[in-house]
């Protein structure tokens, strides 16, 4: 008996769990970059979108960008009479330009060429929007943009980052079926894939939206301009 007790004893003394090192062990750049390089690279180029926009701002007058508020959040007196339907359509069409130009790029060989520059014009759209209110309303600018116009703007963003990357898979298979050897099945089905993981986007494209209607509605009006 006292052979087994210390036997038992003995093997639970050298028993380690392996559960709890085996996150950080399995944790590597090289595994990251290659699952989410091309998500971090439009990430990237989002960023020197919106830093280039900021720069660029002064050289557009307040007229030019008023008449371009569905690309540039700028006519904030016109949104402010806007009733709940016209906040989200208004949100909506702006949301829904980008997406569907990335969604059409899939279905082309050289669309992996063109969602970078796509990517980058809609960091420089948020960046001349930025600065635009930064610059035009100081201190209550920057609180606006930051209580009402943000959480809209990253929830889209990861919507975008995500058809982007979509589409840049999408076009890649486009490229290659001009290849004799590639097999058509292939591109059907990852086709199917593309149009259901795009309806997944358009949802959440659709929840910013929302997003934006709700926080005009309910502080928008707290803002004086």
């Amino acid at each position: 008996m006292k052979g087994i007790v210390f036997s038992v004893k003995h093997s639970d003394f050298k028993y380690k769990p392996r559960y709890k090192t085996r996150g950080v062990r399995s944790f590597s750049f090289k595994r990251f970059f290659s699952f989410y390089g091309i998500q971090t690279l439009f990430l990237f180029i989002f960023v020197l979108g919106i830093v280039l926009g900021s720069f660029s701002c002064s050289l557009f007058s307040s007229d030019i960008l008023k008449k371009l508020d569905f690309l540039f959040l700028t006519n904030l007196e016109t949104r402010l009479e806007f009733n709940a339907f016209d906040l989200f359509c208004s949100s909506f069409a702006s949301y829904f330009i980008f997406t569907l130009a990335t969604f059409l790029l899939g279905f082309t060989a050289w669309g992996v060429f063109v969602c970078p520059f796509l990517c980058a014009f809609k960091g420089y759209a948020v960046g001349i929007s930025s600065a635009y209110m930064f610059s035009e309303f100081d201190v209550t600018g920057i609180g606006f943009y930051i209580l009402i116009v943000l959480p809209g703007t990253v929830m889209f963003l990861f919507s975008f980052i995500t058809a982007l990357k979509e589409t840049f898979s999408q076009s890649t298979y486009m490229l290659k079926a001009f290849s004799p050897t590639f097999s058509n099945s292939t591109l059907i089905r990852h086709t199917k894939i593309f149009l259901f993981r795009y309806f997944i986007v358009l949802i959440f494209v659709s929840l910013s939206a929302i997003i934006d209607m709700i926080l005009w509605l309910l502080f928008a009006n707290m803002f004086n301009f």
